[in-house]
């Protein structure tokens, strides 16, 4: 279907790392209201000679060539546009259009997502010319991880976190002799705060008790922590400090390889202290992952929105999509296909709609092509762009 546009006078809105985080807020919600998302990627490269696609080339060799490409070439810029029909008037798309600048940066020093990728200097001199901004893709450029990378990413990097209350077995002795000393320290400590000495101690003093009782801080709130070497005295303690008292909340602080090694406690103040503390904490492990995943958020969006997605060149974009965000490309085409549609559900590939409308192909020339499609396929539209 074509469309008959007006001059637009707002462009696309364009994001970097440094207004990433609030470009996905609003992409959520124009993904929500839409009816479809188109998308296109730039690449540093694509296939030439005989690995670029041919007319003759099977299902399978075609396949084979993009995985070529989407494995050697890097994407620098990613545009999604999410449109949906004005309500109030049907004959006018509204379009929401993104350019996402992108650089595979080692942010996480793990050696992902990628170290080398393959440039064409014929794309580079076409993508200068088009005015592309290389330093700002460099330097503010949005890095990445696949699904794949973010669970190895995930066994290398830990932070502290709240972990749930799993259901315990019975208590040995031992284990009953570990609480009675935990909720012994707690009490203690905690009683420090709920019930503040009406003497004033001397520093020395303040100190020793502090050094005692093991005081610490969480930003602005008391904490202290309680060494652990197993996962059942995490769990103890977690349970202890569960029986102690609601204004507590145990923090479980991993090692670098990812063994828990301590259990830190914090005080809250009040009812709405302890919500806040949770909400920063969530809010901590929130940028902690988008750091993670970087523009794969992006992706994962999609993804769970089950909207149509738009492609030219299908093939191109979604062996690209899934070699850079979501893992390795398998070897064939079929294990593609099924992988790519536990992502994707509905895709439209709009150069196969063009090969599969029949009198095109008897087309003798453009101007007999799209003579055609005028008449059967042109609908007059209005396309607004409003201010992002």
């Amino acid at each position: 279907m074509a469309a008959a546009t007006r001059p637009a006078t707002a462009t696309a809105k364009q994001v970097t790392k440094r207004n990433f985080a609030e470009a996905v807020q609003e992409l959520v919600a124009h993904v929500e209201a839409c009816d479809y998302v188109a998308i296109a990627a730039q690449k540093t490269g694509a296939p030439t000679g005989w690995q670029r696609a041919l007319p003759v080339d099977t299902p399978e060799t075609a396949y084979l060539k993009a995985k070529l490409a989407a494995e050697s070439f890097q994407p620098l810029h990613f545009a999604i546009c999410p449109f949906r029909i004005d309500a109030a008037s049907p004959s006018t798309l509204v379009a929401y259009p993104y350019n996402f600048h992108l650089f595979p940066r080692d942010e996480l020093q793990l050696g992902m997502p990628s170290y080398t990728f393959s440039c064409q200097s014929s794309y580079l001199s076409s993508m200068a010319h088009s005015g592309f901004d290389f330093n700002m893709c460099i330097y503010d450029g949005i890095s990445y991880l696949s699904r794949v990378q973010e669970s190895l990413a995930k066994q290398k990097i830990f932070i502290p976190h709240i972990r749930e209350l799993s259901p315990s077995p019975s208590t040995s002795v031992a284990d009953s002799l570990f609480m009675t000393r935990i909720k012994s320290r707690i009490e203690h400590w905690r009683k420090r705060y709920t019930e503040p000495s009406k003497t004033a101690d001397g520093s020395l003093v303040s100190a020793l008790r502090k050094m005692i009782l093991g005081g610490e801080s969480y930003g602005s709130r008391p904490s202290f922590s309680i060494d652990v070497c197993s996962d059942r005295q995490v769990q103890l303690v977690l349970e202890t400090v569960n029986h102690v008292s609601d204004d507590l909340v145990p923090l479980v602080v991993p090692d670098k390889a990812g063994v828990a090694r301590a259990v830190h406690v914090i005080f809250t103040s009040s009812t709405d202290d302890k919500n806040l503390l949770l909400t920063d904490i969530q809010k901590t492990e929130d940028e902690h992952n988008l750091k993670f995943r970087g523009f794969r958020e992006v992706i994962d969006l999609l993804s769970s929105s089950r909207k149509p997605i738009i492609s030219y060149n299908c093939l191109n974009d979604f062996t690209m999509i899934h070699s850079k965000f979501v893992a390795p490309l398998p070897p064939n085409l079929h294990e593609f296909l099924c992988s790519l549609r536990m992502v994707f559900s509905n895709v439209i590939d709009i150069s196969h709609i063009w090969r599969e409308i029949g009198p095109l192909r008897k087309a003798k020339n453009i101007q007999a092509a799209l003579s055609y499609l005028q008449r059967q396929y042109f609908v007059p539209m209005d396309v607004k762009i409003p201010q992002q």
